[in-house]
C-alpha cells in the first residue's frame, strides 16, 4: 500500500523562500541594532522594538499558514522573555499548537497505511471530526471492537519534509546569529531539532510516556494521583500512536472544575509534585506541562497526556541542576554560579558575572515571589539590567537537557500564574532538592512549614554538596 506523497515541491520551495525573506529580515534588523548599540547609526529603541514586532506579526502568520516545526520554534522564543521585549513575546505567544484540521481522506489513509486496515474494520466507532490538531499531527476518538474508548494520534502525511525544510531554515538563521553572539547557539538548534524529530516518532513517544509512568508509580501519592493513558501496542506505530482515552476536563475549565467540586489549587499541587518527581529525581520529564495536555477525570484524578516533547538529563548535568535550584532557595549567590560551572554551562572566568545576576534575582524585591505578587510588579528595570549583565558573559554553552528543562519549568510556573496565583514556585520546587540532597526525606517533611522548613535544613544540606 503506497503512501501519500505529501507537500509538492513546489509547495515546499514556497515555504523555502519566505522562511528565507524572513530569515533574511531578522538579518537586516540585527544588524541595525548591533550598529545602533555602537553609535554608528541612529535608530530609537522604539523603532527597534516596532520592527522586532513588525517580524515577530510575519513569523506567525507563516506559523499557523505552514504548520510544521515553525509554529515549535515560535513557542520557544516566546519564551525568552528576559532577551526578547515583551511585544515580541507577547506576539509570538499566540501561536497555540492548535491549528485547522488536515484533509480527512488523507488522514484516514494514513491510518490504513500504518495499521494494515481501514477503520471500518479496526473500530466499532471512529470520529472523523478530531478532538485536537496540532502542528504535527491530530487526534481521533474512537472505540474499538471490545468496547474501550481510545484516542488515535495520527502524524499528518508528508510532515518529515515540510519540517526538514524549517530546520534546515532555523540552522541557517542560528548559524548567521552566531557571527553576531558570544554564546554559541548551535547546541540550541540540535536539542530542539531533536526534539522536534523526536515528536514525530509515535513509538518513542508511547515508550516514553510508559517509562514515566512508571517512575511516578514509585511515589505512592502521586500512583493514586496522577493518571497516564495506557498504549495500545497492537495499534501503535511510527506514524499512529492508540491510547487509552481519559474522559474529563483541561485543568484550566474553571466552570468545568467547580461544577464538578474539584479543587483547582490541589491539583496544581499534584502537577508541580509529579513534575519535580521527573525532573529532579528521574531526570526524563514531560517538557510540554501546558493546560491543554493537564486533563481532571471523572474521579478527580489527573491525567497527562502527550509525551511528544520529552528530555533525559544526564546524571552530572541533574546533580548540577539539583544545586542550582538548592541555591536559588538558600540565596546563595557562589553555589548559583558554581553550579552552572558544574553543568558545563559557564568558565570560571564568568563566575563573577554570574553571581551579580544571581544577586538580582535574590533582591528582597523580587525573590521567592507568588505568581500574583509578579504580576504587579513592573519588572522593566529588572529585565534590562538582567540583559546588560548577560551581554558582559565570555562563555556560556547550553548542556545537552538545558533548553527543554527550561521549557518545562517555564510552562510549569506559567500554569501556577494562569491557576494558582498563590504559589510560591521555590516551596514548591526546593523540598525535592532538599530531599534528594539529603539523602531520602519526603517532601512533605520539608515543606511543613514553608520556607523556615527549608531553611532550618539548609546547613545539613549543604555538607551533601
Amino acid at each position: 500500500m503506497s503512501r501519500i506523497a505529501g507537500p509538492s515541491f513546489t509547495s515546499l520551495l514556497h515555504r523555502a523562500v519566505v522562511l528565507l525573506g524572513l530569515i533574511v529580515r531578522a538579518f537586516v534588523l540585527y544588524l541595525r541594532v548591533v550598529l545602533s548599540n555602537r553609535g554608528w547609526l541612529r535608530w530609537s529603541d522604539a523603532a527597534s522594538v516596532a520592527s522586532l514586532h513588525a517580524l515577530a506579526v510575519r513569523f506567525v502568520r507563516a506559523a499557523v499558514r505552514f504548520k510544521g516545526a515553525l509554529i515549535k520554534v515560535g513557542q520557544m522564543a516566546s519564551l525568552r522573555i528576559e532577551i526578547l521585549p515583551s511585544e515580541v513575546t507577547d506576539e509570538l505567544a499566540k501561536l497555540q499548537d492548535r491549528v485547522d484540521p488536515h484533509p480527512s481522506g488523507e488522514i484516514l489513509q494514513q491510518i490504513r497505511v500504518e495499521l494494515g486496515q481501514s477503520v471500518e474494520d479496526l473500530f466499532e466507532t471512529f470520529s472523523i471530526v478530531p478532538l485536537a490538531a496540532a502542528s504535527l499531527g491530530q487526534v481521533h476518538r474512537a472505540r474499538t471492537h471490545d468496547g474501550r474508548e481510545v484516542a488515535l494520534k495520527v502524524l499528518y502525511p508528508g510532515i518529515e519534509r515540510s519540517v526538514s525544510i524549517d530546520l534546515a531554515m532555523t540552522k541557517l538563521a542560528i548559524w548567521g546569529f552566531n557571527f553576531f553572539v558570544v554564546a554559541d547557539l548551535m547546541p540550541v538548534y540540535r536539542e530542539l531539532r531533536d526534539s522536534i524529530l523526536g515528536e514525530m516518532d509515535y513509538i518513542r513517544e508511547a515508550k516514553a510516556s510508559e517509562e514515566i509512568a512508571a517512575n511516578l508509580a514509585t511515589d505512592p501519592d502521586l500512583a493514586a494521583r496522577i493518571r497516564i493513558p495506557s498504549i495500545d501496542w497492537s495499534l501503535t506505530r511510527k506514524r499512529v500512536l492508540t491510547m487509552e482515552y481519559i474522559e474529563g476536563v483541561k485543568i484550566n475549565d474553571s466552570a468545568a472544575m467547580a461544577e464538578r467540586g474539584f479543587d483547582v489549587d490541589e491539583r496544581v499541587g499534584w502537577v508541580s509534585r509529579a513534575f519535580c518527581h521527573m525532573m529532579f529525581r528521574d531526570g526524563f520529564f514531560h517538557c510540554d506541562p501546558h493546560p491543554g495536555n493537564i486533563m481532571v477525570d471523572t474521579e478527580g484524578r489527573v491525567g497527562l497526556i502527550d509525551f511528544g516533547m520529552n528530555q533525559r538529563i544526564e546524571p552530572d548535568v541533574l546533580a548540577a541542576l539539583r544545586r542550582n535550584v538548592l541555591a536559588s532557595v538558600t540565596r546563595d549567590a557562589d553555589l548559583y554560579a558554581r553550579s552552572l560551572v558544574e553543568a558545563g554551562a559557564i568558565d570560571p572566568c564568568d563566575v563573577p558575572i554570574v553571581k551579580e545576576l544571581a544577586e538580582l534575582s535574590f533582591d528582597p524585591a523580587y525573590y521567592n515571589l507568588t505568581p500574583q505578587e509578579v504580576a504587579n510588579l513592573d519588572l522593566g528595570e529588572y529585565f534590562e539590567r538582567t540583559r546588560q549583565q548577560l551581554k558582559k558573559i565570555r562563555s556560556f554553552r547550553l548542556p545537552v537537557g538545558i533548553v527543554m528543562w527550561s521549557r518545562a519549568i517555564t510552562l510549569l510556573y506559567a500554569l501556577m500564574v494562569e491557576l494558582a496565583p498563590g504559589i510560591r514556585p521555590l516551596e514548591v520546587f526546593g523540598p525535592y532538592v532538599m530531599e534528594f540532597l539529603r539523602g531520602g526525606e519526603k517532601p512533605e517533611a520539608a515543606t511543613e512549614n514553608g520556607t523556615k522548613g527549608l531553611n532550618r535544613s539548609i546547613p545539613d544540606a549543604s555538607k551533601s554538596v
